[in-house]
């Protein structure tokens, strides 16, 4: 008998938890719905990205300050 009922309170315990977890993901979904329809965003508008093309053209020609080493082509 007492088997019968402890199995039986587990049950109704069970059913318990999972009834306030779905009231409780209920409540957040709505929420966060209720939260994205206010259109209060205060943040400042973004700036249009740039776009670089032909990086290469900007930059200097390379300097030559390092003195041609003869000594590879003599054996």
């Amino acid at each position: 008998m007492r088997a019968i009922r402890h199995e039986e309170a587990q049950l109704k315990m069970i059913r318990f938890v999972r009834q306030i977890v779905v009231v409780a993901m209920l409540g957040i979904v709505s929420a966060g719905a209720l939260a994205q329809r206010k259109d209060q965003d205060k943040r400042p508008p973004k700036e249009p990205a740039k776009v670089i093309e032909n990086r290469k053209d900007n930059r200097p020609p390379p300097r030559n300050d390092r003195p041609k080493d003869d000594n590879r082509k003599k054996p």
